[in-house]
């Protein structure tokens, strides 16, 4: 007797290989999840390791006050004191990024006895963040050294304080190696 002939041969073949299949269908689901948890770890792992990906800290914080942020920097302007990076930015044969800024008053007079406070970070490794107290030289003059070899643009996000005068304004500036121009 052939197995093409007899009925109960033909059913246990249909049955086993639709329980083959049934089987495979209820991996899916349980593949699709290990892949969605797998994408998720990679990105997470991306977002805390990655120096070039940076949350602004206190962003938060910064969108509920942006009213008081901007009140500030109203005062900031009314006060009218120009910064101007005296030097370059040049990273240093020592290796760190040297960082000197002149300070003066809306009549062009030096601004000294402030205390000048920097957060600067290379756009490139946004949560490498350095702060930094700068000291002063000269009259209106101040400097820093900031612990970093890297290259490229840099946001510097400058806090001068004097008696009852609070300034605050962002730089960008290029940093190269060096002599170079």
């Amino acid at each position: 007797m052939n197995d093409a002939s007899n009925p109960s041969s033909l059913a246990s073949r249909s049955s086993s290989t639709s329980a083959a299949t049934g089987s495979f269908w209820a991996w899916v689901p349980v593949l699709l999840l290990g892949s969605m948890f797998v994408g998720l770890g990679s990105m997470a792992y991306v977002a805390v390791n990655d120096p070039g990906f940076a949350l602004e800290p206190n962003y938060y914080d910064k969108a509920v006050h942006w009213d008081r942020s901007q009140a500030e920097a109203a005062a900031s302007r009314e006060l009218g004191l120009k910064l101007t990076v005296s030097k370059p930015l040049r990273v240093s044969e020592s290796g760190k990024l040297e960082l000197e800024l002149a300070v003066t008053d809306k009549s062009g007079a030096s601004y000294s006895g402030a205390q000048v406070k920097v957060e600067a970070f290379a756009i490139a490794r946004a949560s490498e963040r350095h702060e930094l107290a700068l000291r002063e030289l000269a009259n209106g003059h101040y400097a820093a050294e900031i612990d970093s070899k890297t290259l490229g643009l840099w946001e510097l996000r400058i806090s001068i304080d004097k008696d009852r005068d609070h300034y605050r304004e962002v730089l960008r500036r290029d940093a190269s190696k060096g002599d170079a121009a």
